[in-house]
């Protein structure tokens, strides 16, 4: 994916030619004549939509932070993450733009048995001690959702790639390491006018990926790790965010956050 995160038109790139007409007719009240053939031609709907934005302004940017991760996690972690074997392949999702991405599929979460699983299995085997780090880290923030998520994407140097996570089947936690500054945050939609911007670097930040999202530019070598939910019950998408949880690694800020309105992109 080589879209320029910092573009708004790829921003809405991820959204489909109908949520962009409903944009334009819930966000800015532009009803296109559903009689022509304009109405379904996406470069055209796409360049009113962005005429839209230019006359209303920028959108607002909200500022957020992940819950923190213990200092030896942390350590314990990156050691994996600098030691990583990177599989020879391409890149295991071709369409988002990242040195290196790799998934580690949960045990249990496939079918029994059957090849795919015991691929699965000895892939996850061999990367065996950052995965249990990883699940270690995850149970220390939120012990439900480390028993609930079914796989870990791994990642070097991903960078911008405005997506929505089509398979996931609620939020996801992410996780950035390394030496880097100047940016690296994950960037979601809260609304059609507001983004927020989720600092992970050494935190533990929940997002909703249903939604669009991307990583802001960075400098230096950044890491990351991506828990998912693609199996379950589903839930349903409210907010494009989540505030900090209660428990020994949080502070008060749970009792005075405030999450930004739901809403269907």
């Amino acid at each position: 994916c080589d879209r320029d995160a910092t573009l708004l038109q790829s921003q809405l790139e991820p959204l489909s030619t109908p949520q962009l007409c409903k944009r334009l007719e819930r966000s800015f009240g532009v009803f296109l004549d559903k009689g022509t053939e304009q109405a379904y031609d996406r470069e055209f709907v796409m360049k009113t939509l962005l005429q839209c934005y230019e006359g209303h302004g920028p959108r607002q940017v909200r500022r957020e932070k992940g819950a923190p991760v213990a200092t030896e996690q942390l350590a314990a972690l990156l050691t994996e993450l600098e030691a990583v074997p990177w599989p020879r392949t391409t890149r295991e999702r071709p369409k988002i733009r990242a040195e290196y991405y790799m998934i580690l599929q949960k045990p249990g979460s496939g079918t029994p048995d059957s090849t795919r699983t015991k691929k699965e299995t000895a892939k996850l085997m061999k990367y065996k001690r950052l995965f249990d780090v990883a699940v270690e880290t995850m149970a220390d923030i939120d012990l439900e959702f480390s028993k609930r998520f079914t796989a870990l994407a791994v990642t070097k140097n991903f960078v911008g790639s405005p997506h929505i996570d089509t398979l996931n089947v609620g939020p996801f936690y992410g996780l950035s390491l390394g030496e880097f500054s100047s940016g690296g945050s994950i960037a979601v939609e809260c609304s059609p006018f507001l983004v927020a911007e989720v600092e992970t670097q050494g935190r533990l930040g929940k997002v909703d990926g249903r939604f669009p999202h991307w990583v802001t530019p960075y400098e230096g070598t950044r890491y990351s790790l991506i828990y998912y939910v693609t199996s379950g019950n589903v839930e349903p998408q409210t907010t494009a965010i989540f505030g900090p949880l209660s428990g020994t690694n949080h502070n008060q800020e749970s009792a005075t956050w405030i999450p930004p309105p739901a809403f269907v992109p």
